[in-house]
Parts: C-alpha cells; sequence; structure tokens
C-alpha cells in the first residue's frame, strides 16, 4: 500500500472512532442524501533529507452536505478540533504522522434546491515518508 491511500485510510478510521459523527467518510463521493466526504489536495514538500526521504504537507478537503446546517458544521468543527489538538497522532505502516493544521475553517459553501446544505473545511497535515 502506499504511504497516500494508507494515511487516508488511518486518516478517516481515526475520524470515525474519535469524532462521534453521524455520517461515515467517504472517500469516492458526497452522497446526495447528505454525509462526509474527504479528498486528498495537491501535497508538497516541507523537508527533504539526504536519504530522499520527506515531511509532505497533504492537505485534506473536507466536504459535508446535511439538511441540518448547525449538524453539518459541527460535524466539521468536530474533525478540525479533534486533529489539531491531538497530541500523538497514529502512524501507518508506510508513514508517520506529524501534524494537522486547520488551513481553512469550516464554512458554508452553499445550498442546494432541495434544502441541503453544503459545507467545506480544508486541513495541511504534515506526514514523514
Amino acid at each position: 500500500m502506499t504511504p497516500l491511500i494508507e494515511f487516508m485510510d488511518v486518516l478517516c478510521d481515526t475520524l470515525e472512532a474519535n469524532c462521534n459523527l453521524s455520517h461515515s467518510i467517504s472517500l469516492e463521493e458526497l452522497h446526495p442524501s447528505g454525509g462526509i466526504y474527504a479528498e486528498l489536495g495537491e501535497g508538497f514538500s516541507n523537508t527533504t533529507y539526504y536519504d530522499k526521504s520527506a515531511v509532505k504537507v497533504l492537505p485534506v478537503l473536507f466536504l459535508c452536505r446535511d439538511f441540518d446546517q448547525k449538524n453539518g458544521m459541527e460535524q466539521l468543527i468536530n474533525i478540525c478540533n479533534y486533529l489539531q489538538r491531538l497530541k500523538e497522532y497514529p502512524n501507518g505502516e508506510t508513514f508517520s504522522w506529524l501534524d494537522a493544521e486547520i488551513a481553512k475553517e469550516p464554512n458554508k459553501i452553499g445550498r442546494d434546491e432541495d434544502g441541503a446544505y453544503n459545507l467545506s473545511c480544508i486541513l495541511n497535515c504534515k506526514v514523514y515518508y
């Protein structure tokens, strides 16, 4: 398994186990009936070492679709607060998770014709591999 795929799996498992989310996190699509979706953005190297290992910053976009704006916002706030305040991040077999910080606070990005609210946030996760 590659570090990026394993990282996304560990991220979702960690959040679902610790954040009391009303929906599981999908890595495939944002379901029309509502839910949370996570997508890995374009990462970049923060530090590169002589052996070519590197600390990478991986932006993760979270989208939430919910018919209750307050509930959707609370889901994203719970995710951001948990990851930003975590003292020790879980590691995988192919990477070490060093840190996470909020790049874009949870906010409303729109509302669909059916009345569902669309919300988003972005977290920058530092990973070593």
